[in-house]
C-alpha cells in the first residue's frame, strides 16, 4: 500500500463507514491493544482509521504494524487536553510526527500531570472502601499506558460498583463527584501549537460535548481558529442529523475542514468504530488537507 495521503482515496467520503479519525485502545483508556483495534476496524467496515489516545502516541507504531499486515489503511493520531476558561477540552492531532521533540516533551509532562492525577482519585477512591483503587486500576491497563478516568471507570465497573461503566464515571468520578480530582492542563495555544510543530492536523474534538452553550461553543472554536486550529469534528456518534449540519456549517463560517470520528473505546448502544460517519454535503473533509498521511 503506498503513502501518497489520500492517493486513490478522493471519493471515500462518499462512504460513510470508511472513516474513522477518533479511537483509543489500551495504550490510554481503551478495551482494546493497538493490533486488536485496527483488526477489529477491519471487520466493521472502517478502512481508514486513526488512533488517537489520550495524551500519548505509544500505540501508534503497534497500530501502524498491524494496518500494514492486513491492508488496512492507519492514520497516526494523538487526543491531547487542555484547559480554556476553566474547561477540559480535547484536541486531536491528526497525522503527527510521533518522534516530534515538541510532541515528546509534552507527552511526558501530560503523563506526568496525568500520574498525580490519578494517584490523587485513587485516594479519594480508597476513602470510599476502594483499597488499592490505583495499583489495581493501573493492573488492568496495558504497560505504560495512560491512566484516565475511564481507566477507574472500567476499574470501578469490574468490582461491581454500578450496573455500567457510564453510571461508575457519572457516580465517582464526574465533575462534583467524590472522586473528582481537577485537572491541570496546558491551555488551548499550547496544544494547538504543539500538534502543528509534529507537523499534525489540529482537530477540535466533539464541540458539542463540552456542556457550553451556543455562545460559548463559537467563542470556542473561534479561539482555537486564532490558534491556529485546522479542523473540527462535526461528525460523531449519537448525533442527530440537525447537530451535524450545524456544526458543518460553523466550520465552514471559520474555514476549518472537517472530521469524523467514534471516540471509540469499546462497544456499547449506539456507539461503535465507524458507526454513521458521513460529512454533510458542502464541508471539506479534513482528508482533503495536503497534510493528511496515511501510515499504510
Amino acid at each position: 500500500m503506498d503513502n501518497d495521503g489520500n492517493s486513490g482515496l478522493d471519493d471515500v467520503h462518499l462512504w460513510p463507514m470508511r472513516y474513522d479519525l477518533h479511537s483509543h485502545s489500551k495504550a490510554s483508556d481503551g478495551h482494546y491493544t493497538p493490533e486488536e483495534l485496527v483488526a477489529l476496524a477491519q471487520k466493521k467496515g472502517v478502512e481508514v482509521l486513526a488512533l488517537t489516545d489520550h495524551d500519548t502516541s505509544a500505540g501508534v507504531s503497534q497500530a501502524v504494524a498491524a494496518g500494514r499486515k492486513l491492508r488496512m489503511h492507519v492514520v497516526s493520531g494523538i487526543e491531547l487536553s487542555c484547559l480554556w476558561h476553566g474547561n477540559q477540552i480535547h484536541i486531536v492531532g491528526l497525522s503527527i510526527n510521533c518522534g516530534s521533540p515538541e510532541l515528546q516533551a509534552l507527552e511526558k509532562s501530560q503523563a506526568e500531570k496525568r500520574d498525580a492525577r490519578a494517584r490523587e482519585i485513587g485516594m479519594r477512591l480508597e476513602k470510599h472502601g476502594f483499597k488499592d483503587a490505583y495499583e489495581n486500576t493501573k493492573a488492568m491497563a496495558a504497560p505504560g499506558a495512560s491512566i484516565t478516568r475511564g481507566n477507574y471507570s472500567s476499574y470501578l465497573f469490574k468490582v461491581g460498583a454500578g450496573p455500567t461503566e457510564e453510571y461508575c464515571f457519572s457516580h465517582y468520578l464526574d465533575k462534583g463527584k467524590p472522586a473528582y480530582v481537577a485537572p491541570v492542563w496546558p491551555d488551548l495555544e499550547t496544544i494547538v501549537k504543539t500538534v502543528l510543530a509534529a507537523g499534525g492536523i489540529p482537530v477540535l474534538a466533539h464541540p458539542s460535548r463540552y456542556q457550553l452553550n451556543n455562545n460559548w461553543v463559537l467563542r470556542l472554536v473561534r479561539d482555537f481558529k486564532n490558534c491556529g486550529g485546522e479542523a473540527m469534528e462535526v461528525s460523531s456518534a449519537m448525533q442527530s442529523f440537525s447537530e451535524r449540519e450545524l456544526l458543518t456549517k460553523i466550520a465552514n463560517k471559520h474555514e476549518l475542514l472537517c472530521s469524523c470520528g467514534s471516540d471509540f473505546h469499546h462497544e456499547k448502544t449506539n456507539l461503535d468504530l465507524g458507526i454513521d460517519l458521513s460529512i454533510p454535503e458542502g464541508g471539506t473533509p479534513v482528508w482533503k488537507s495536503p497534510k493528511f498521511r496515511l501510515e499504510c
